[in-house]
């Protein structure tokens, strides 16, 4: 699933190319993927400009002229490209758009993926955005310690926990214990104050890298330009079951939490 720096990534690249222009066109080509709070129908969009593209966690929010606004969420395997198609994949493209200049697609093997049209106070109280945690960009060293505190499970689950901190999913937290050397295992009455703080500036670091670098690759992500991102070539941990680490040489372990492969490294992680 997409995470929080694939989903910026494409956010800036749908914002920048598609901002000012406006919808001439939309429909579903496949309702599986309309979400439940849907209030209008895709024409609502036709005549409005398009006002910005943001994140929000590992939504995209889309928000047009006259107070409209589309929340979508990418799922596991849907992507949202520019001007671009997926000939071997004609079958899962399953929304459009159509701006004066460019075109807008959905593309979604599993269709789990969702879109919400709704407009500014439908936005204000959509079910997956109410519920979501402070960005990790946003938070203070006090905060970040005072809301892993709180906690009474392994710091992994803790950092993928949407609605304690929104946007980390399995690679993010991986990378980032890994940078930390804090064992994913661990609950945070085991990790003094100091340590914490270290894991907060290491989620900042990896997350900044990734964006940096268009989001990780490994399995369906495409950028908002349909091309893969490089940071899959950075990872340290993830996915390297029994390989060396980059820093000991002692071999990755994998481990199974919450029902997620988790990675670390049994020296450099304590």
């Amino acid at each position: 699933m997409p995470e929080l720096p694939e989903v910026e990534t494409i956010a800036r690249d749908l914002h920048n190319v598609l901002s000012g222009q406006k919808v001439m066109a939309a429909e579903f080509l496949n309702t599986a993927i309309r979400e439940d709070c849907t209030r209008f129908a895709p024409t609502v969009l036709i005549g409005n400009n398009l006002e910005s593209v943001s994140r929000r966690g590992k939504n995209l929010i889309f928000r047009f002229q006259n107070n409209f606004a589309i929340v979508c969420h990418l799922k596991m395997t849907g992507r949202l490209i520019i001007d671009a198609d997926l000939p071997n994949n004609k079958k899962h493209l399953h929304f459009q758009m159509q701006f004066d200049k460019s075109r807008l697609s959905f593309y979604d093997v599993r269709k789990f993926g969702r879109i919400c049209i709704t407009d500014l106070s439908g936005l204000e109280k959509h079910p997956r955005l109410r519920k979501l945690g402070p960005e990790p960009f946003a938070l203070t060293s006090d905060e970040f310690v005072k809301l892993v505190k709180l906690r009474n499970k392994p710091i992994k689950l803790i950092l993928m926990d949407q609605e304690i901190i929104a946007g980390i999913g399995n690679i993010y937290a991986d990378e980032s214990l890994y940078d930390a050397g804090i064992k994913p295992t661990l609950k945070p009455s085991k990790i003094s104050r100091p340590r914490l703080i270290k894991l907060l500036e290491s989620i900042v670091k990896v997350l900044t890298i990734s964006i940096n670098n268009r989001g990780t690759s490994v399995d369906d992500y495409l950028d908002g330009h349909g091309q893969k991102g490089n940071f899959q070539n950075l990872i340290k941990v993830y996915g390297k079951t029994g390989q060396p680490c980059p820093t000991c040489g002692a071999k990755i372990k994998r481990v199974v939490l919450g029902g997620r492969s988790t990675h670390y490294c049994t020296r450099c992680q304590k």
